[in-house]
């Protein structure tokens, strides 16, 4: 097995998309991506910055390694054959920390790939990672429409301010719906504390410019104050800082 361009620049789904198809090959014909590397081809948006690809020949799919091996069952996802999204997360929960199995469970949730947690509860029992999965599980929201979004509001709730809503929507002059916050909080004066995420990846430099957003956070709408944020900010752990902040200088005026 020989890359011809092993040197190539690539974007983070592109080298991502070279390992899968690396552990498909390496494992021959009828080749099936299981974990992570599954729910990459399947397009899930939540998965961690270092992982290991992994497939299995489909006839023999059982055999040491644990969940990694027992039966699942198997679609053809990105043009190649994968364990299906339930058992693609079941295998893959070993792999996870606490914020990205949250995230990959919003994205299941978001997608219809998931009906519930429960549902994967169920799927998942006697594997390992099932009780993490029922754990951290409780957290899971398929509001949520990117990993950042996941990554915010637990951050938020692990400061002990969780959003009241997430897609709150946001009303023009006629009525009609211009955008949807992310995570937002009423406030006692019945104004609405709204956050939003900057999509840009986790693992990509932003490309707006930060002080720019950062004028516009003390926009305050006649029922809404805006709160903008990027990746950065949250590597940084500001997100929740300010969100606090802004509530009791908010709420402290409106006394």
């Amino acid at each position: 097995m020989l890359d011809v361009e092993p040197y190539l620049e690539r974007t983070i789904a592109e080298r991502e998309r070279r390992e899968v198809e690396i552990a498909l090959l390496a494992s021959g014909d009828g080749a099936v991506a299981v974990g992570l590397a599954a729910l990459r081809l399947h397009g899930c948006w939540a998965l961690p910055r270092i992982w290991r690809a992994r497939a299995v020949r489909r006839s023999r799919r059982r055999g040491r390694g644990g969940a990694q091996n027992d039966h699942f069952a198997v679609t053809t996802a990105g043009g190649r054959l994968a364990a299906v999204v339930l058992d693609a997360v079941v295998q893959a929960l070993p792999h996870l920390d606490r914020l990205h199995l949250v995230a990959v469970l919003d994205w299941a949730l978001n997608r219809g790939h998931l009906r519930s947690v429960d549902e994967l509860v169920v799927r998942a029992a006697g594997h390992r990672g099932v009780a993490r999965l029922r754990e951290w599980g409780v957290l899971a929201d398929g509001r949520a429409e990117s990993f950042l979004e996941t990554w915010a509001r637990l951050q938020c709730v692990d400061a002990g301010i969780p959003p009241t809503t997430l897609q709150l929507p946001l009303l023009d002059v006629d009525g009609s719906v211009r955008a949807r916050g992310d995570l937002a909080w009423r406030l006692p004066d019945g104004r609405w504390l709204v956050v939003e995420i900057d999509g840009v990846s986790i693992h990509d430099r932003p490309t707006s410019s930060r002080l720019d957003r950062r004028r516009q956070n003390w926009m305050v709408g006649e029922r809404t104050v805006v709160l903008r944020y990027d990746a950065e900010d949250l590597r940084r752990g500001l997100l929740p800082l300010e969100v606090r902040r802004t509530m009791r200088a908010l709420t402290r005026a409106a006394a």
